[in-house]
């Protein structure tokens, strides 16, 4: 049987360990200061709303028509499906990336943006990229298979389109530009966007729990598939408690890496 001694050396070493983050997170603001929340271009809620609605649908027909103009400009080219899908796919988001910032400045502030991309320390970059983004991909995944357990009971099996084109018998060059489209490029568009820009905005608005789950919802339902709504739903909610607690947007975005790395690998190559 464990004696008082024990629990005290073990709450002395958690105690400690949670002292060194904090020491990795030293001068750097977690909370946005009282001018950064106040920035936005409206006062007015309902009218800062339809802005973060109006942006988020323009945000999707653009995507959609950029995606679709280029993939069949490169099918006519001649190119395979695959490598076309992901040479647009790449471009599209490439081309999203301005148009948030552009969001950013109108309706936000890109200096606090700029700040949430801060390295730090060694220390702080190695909980930021690497440890947090570990131990939520794992929690993650077990939400999201209990999700997928509770979905197969209610409606059956989910119906997810997996065919990209691209398979693990493709071409390096196919494999590489598809990772690079969809593991690299796309979490970094998506987390700006929904972590970055509309998470902020709700937060000026409403404060950080309606910010997180509002961020989550609107990211569930650009997935539009039924299950997947869900499955990013759940993915959104730690990666937009996980912005907040850190202050930061590179663990959501290492997060989504991680994630989209292994949905590639386990389902669509």
């Amino acid at each position: 049987m464990a004696d008082g001694s024990d629990n005290d050396s073990f709450e002395s070493r958690v105690g400690s360990a949670l002292d060194k983050i904090g020491e990795a997170f030293e001068g750097v603001a977690i909370d946005p200061s009282d001018e950064q929340k106040s920035i936005g271009a409206s006062d007015k809620t309902w009218v800062s709303w339809l802005i973060i609605i109006t942006f988020l649908v323009i945000w999707m027909i653009a995507s959609n028509v950029v995606i679709i103009a280029l993939f069949f400009a490169l099918g006519f080219a001649d190119i395979s499906f695959g490598l076309a899908f992901s040479i647009a796919l790449l471009l599209m988001e490439l081309i999203l990336i301005p148009l948030v910032l552009l969001y950013i400045h109108v309706d936000g502030s890109l200096s606090r943006t700029k700040e949430m991309f801060h390295f730090g320390s060694k220390k702080r970059v190695a909980i930021l990229i690497i440890a947090i983004p570990v131990v939520v991909t794992i929690i993650d995944w077990i939400l999201v298979i209990i999700y997928g357990v509770i979905f197969l009971g209610l409606f059956g099996e989910p119906s997810v389109y997996t065919d990209l084109g691209t398979t693990w018998e493709s071409g390096w060059i196919d494999v590489a530009l598809l990772m690079i489209a969809v593991a690299i490029v796309t979490p970094i568009a998506e987390e700006l966007m929904f972590r970055g820009y509309i998470l902020d905005s709700i937060r000026r608005i409403h404060g950080d729990w309606p910010a997180i789950i509002g961020s989550a919802i609107l990211f569930g339902l650009v997935h539009i598939n039924p299950f997947l709504v869900g499955q990013a739903f759940i993915g959104g909610v730690i990666y937009g408690w996980i912005r907040i607690r850190t202050g930061s947007l590179l663990p959501s975005i290492a997060c989504h890496m991680m994630w989209n790395i292994m949905a590639l690998s386990v389902t669509y190559l």
